[in-house]
């Protein structure tokens, strides 16, 4: 399979590491899009055979609201179109595009960092129980476990966004790691706020066992009341309507955070900054969901934090596995699901005094998550096609039906 980064003119120069990330970005956005294909061919192609050429991939990259240069456009198509016909099948164009080199490439590296980054971890987690116990140990590694699936929500999340904002390929790293880094300040932050209402009301861990156990409802029944919500790629209007207030240039200016008005008088944020915003606002969002998960399984401050910590430095190559593979993991967010059950059942069960052992909890939800993995791994190619993930937490889920009640006059219906 030849190389997205080959060149495909005698005259090209040899690409640079950026021009290898930046290419491998269009190509995860163009494999995250596969599923609008059908829909963006109406409009490109007239005989309706599904074969495009050059041209008309690049208007297809428009119209699912792909950034892409010309050049990069250029550069895809060569690799995708193996067999030099110089057309496409755009129907089977999922398949080409996973199988292309950048994706390949990609993936491997993400693999090779999360493997790393996994036994950085173990071994942290030897360290916890050599100080702090055994019951200490499995308890940050069933916090990890539990952190990172979840953390598949904010990686769905992080492609919307990207998406909405159209995000240079060259500024996705940096969202990323701006992301990362803003996510580890806010998370201890909700950490050691929701510790400090447990200390002071304890029996708030029944509000937040009775909130896992909605999320858990909430995922497993696919969320019916939203069956004719036609904005699935639109962001939460909560952060929208904050986003509003903010004085914006509309545009990105390389990696500037605030560039001068158009009068060359005041200062505008950047695009780049509304869309940190948006990630910022969206973790916060996400936080409220995965929280109380952690608070479920130990309240030492230490272990919490610290495994809450390690999932969230693990993002960065999570993000490159599950973009590509994310859409193969049809039965994935039920397991996250029943594992959401789990613990609020788990927590319910230790306030009343029933305790559940540290060793059971991450047997079941390994088990669990395992499964969901395996049965995805089996599933056949139309449930793969038919899958679309859950793109709400539980919380803006259930502050959508609370506003959507109070402005329908308490029936419920949509403003």
């Amino acid at each position: 399979m030849t190389d997205v980064l080959d060149p495909i003119r005698a005259d090209a120069s040899k690409p640079t590491e950026a021009d290898e990330e930046r290419l491998r970005t269009v190509c995860v956005a163009l494999l995250g899009r596969c599923g609008k294909v059908d829909d963006a061919l109406l409009a490109i192609d007239a005989d309706g055979s599904g074969d495009i050429d050059e041209g008309e991939f690049a208007n297809l990259l428009d119209q699912l609201e792909i950034v892409c240069t010309p050049e990069d456009s250029a550069r895809i198509f060569a690799t995708l179109d193996e067999d030099s016909s110089g057309t496409l099948d755009a129907r089977e164009l999922k398949e080409a595009v996973r199988s292309s080199g950048a994706i390949q490439t990609m993936y491997q590296q993400g693999v090779s960092t999360f493997g790393t980054l996994l036994a950085i971890t173990l071994a942290f987690d030897a360290g916890v129980w050599a100080l702090k116990g055994s019951t200490d140990a499995l308890d940050f590694l069933t916090a990890y476990v539990v952190e990172d699936s979840l953390s598949v929500d904010n990686l769905f999340v992080f492609l919307l966004i990207f998406r909405y904002f159209k995000v240079p390929p060259q500024l996705v790293d940096t969202c990323l790691n701006y992301g990362i880094a803003g996510a580890i300040v806010l998370r201890g932050f909700f950490i050691f706020v929701g510790l400090a209402a447990v200390n002071a009301f304890s029996p708030v861990l029944f509000v937040f066992s009775g909130f896992l156990l909605f999320s858990s409802y909430q995922l497993l029944a696919g969320d019916e009341g939203d069956e004719g919500d036609d904005d699935e790629d639109e962001i939460p209007e909560v952060v929208t309507g904050l986003l509003e207030k903010l004085p914006l240039s509309g545009t990105f200016e390389g990696e500037k955070f605030f560039t001068s008005g158009t009068d060359g008088t005041g200062t505008l944020a950047t695009q780049l900054t509304a869309t940190l915003t948006c990630i910022a606002l969206c973790d916060v969002i996400f936080a409220v969901d995965s929280i109380p998960a952690v608070l479920a399984i130990n309240d030492d401050p230490f272990v919490i934090y610290s495994s809450n910590i390690a999932a969230v430095l693990g993002l960065r190559s999570l993000y490159q596995l599950l973009s590509v593979a994310v859409s193969d993991l049809v039965y994935l967010e039920k397991a996250v699901a029943i594992v959401l059950g789990f613990v609020g059942l788990k927590l319910g069960l230790e306030v009343c005094g029933v305790e559940v052992s540290s060793g059971l909890s991450l047997g079941v939800i390994f088990s669990t998550l395992s499964g969901g993995v395996l049965l995805s791994l089996s599933a056949d190619a139309d449930d793969k096609d038919d899958f679309e993930p859950a793109k709400k937490s539980a919380f803006l889920s259930l502050w959508t039906k609370v506003l959507g009640a109070v402005r329908g006059g308490g029936a419920g219906g949509p403003p």
